[in-house]
């Protein structure tokens, strides 16, 4: 089955909308804890998404397919939103906090060989070197100048991983679901996990007017906005594909983050996110990884849109 790209009409607004959610999120933060910010946000967004859903009236799956898509958003969502926004609230700044999750396609690639059998070739091999080349030249001026600092970044990492992780398990089990009820079941799952982290710490609002303007904006921008289309890209191309997206979100929230918050990158950092977009641009040129048998009896089974692709 010949790869299918991502449209222009389909990743621009996708990497906007994206990229915008990063300093949105920085300013919620900084008025709000950030698992209050999570749970008001995954809830609101739930409710609207479930409006959608019932108006549009997608054909239902099975509910084994509605378990896998709880699962994968648990880990796009869930994992992802509240690591990077524990980590925001804790001094790593919104376009540090990109680049890191920028480096989603060469964990991808790493997910695939583990679970898919996958192997790499060599410019994949040399995407992963950069990439850890990225991190620490993005990391390292920041925890040097404050310590405490390196626990955030490791929150961060985290939520790269579950967003990479949950890319890959709902292109594999969930391609044919609509996206809408997709991001919906995520976002349900995600809740009553974001809820028991508010409730478990302490709860702070400094600006309630300002905390729920930020919070509109995320529930349009981020989760009805950017996790759908991003879904969407998931559908179209598989997750390899969808995440070198993130070769170009962390240079644009830089320039958000940048007119609408004054942060300000260091060299280093500025390297930092130039060695990680020509990670992620060596990952999209790379050849196509070869299958093994492992994955090879896999697809006897499964869908054309289950194959994860280069």
């Amino acid at each position: 089955m010949p790869q299918r790209s991502l449209s222009p009409r389909l990743a621009a607004p996708t990497v906007l909308l994206y990229a915008a959610g990063y300093p949105i999120g920085a300013a919620a933060v900084a008025v709000m804890s950030p698992f209050l910010v999570i749970a008001l946000r995954f809830a609101a967004s739930a409710a609207l998404l479930w409006a959608i859903v019932s108006i549009r009236r997608p054909t239902w799956p099975s509910r084994r397919t509605v378990g896998h898509a709880a699962v994968a958003g648990l880990m796009t969502q869930g994992v992802q939103f509240l690591g990077l926004y524990w980590a925001l609230a804790h001094g790593v700044p919104s376009g540090l906090g990109a680049l890191v999750i920028a480096l989603n396609p060469v964990v991808t690639a790493g997910v695939m060989a583990v679970s898919l059998g996958h192997r790499e070739s060599r410019q994949g091999m040399l995407a992963l070197v950069l990439a850890a080349v990225a991190v620490v030249l993005a990391c390292a001026p920041k925890i040097a100048a404050d310590h405490d600092v390196g626990v955030g970044i490791a929150a961060v990492l985290l939520a790269m991983v579950g967003l990479s992780v949950g890319g890959v398990y709902q292109g594999r089990f969930c391609a044919d679901m609509d996206v809408w009820l997709v991001t919906a079941v995520g976002l349900t799952a995600s809740t009553p996990v974001a809820a028991v982290f508010a409730m478990a710490s302490p709860d702070h609002v400094t600006d309630l007017p300002r905390a729920l303007v930020l919070l509109v904006l995320m529930v349009v921008f981020s989760s009805v906005g950017a996790t759908t289309l991003y879904s969407a890209c998931i559908k179209t191309a598989g997750a390899r594909a969808a995440s070198i997206l993130f070769a170009v979100i962390p240079a644009a929230a830089s320039v958000m983050a940048w007119f609408a918050l004054g942060e300000a990158l260091s060299p280093l950092s500025v390297a930092g996110l130039a060695v990680g977009a020509g990670a992620c641009l060596v990952q999209s040129r790379s050849s196509p990884p070869a299958p093994t048998s492992r994955s090879t009896t896999h697809n006897s089974s499964t869908t054309s849109e289950d194959h994860i692709h280069e």
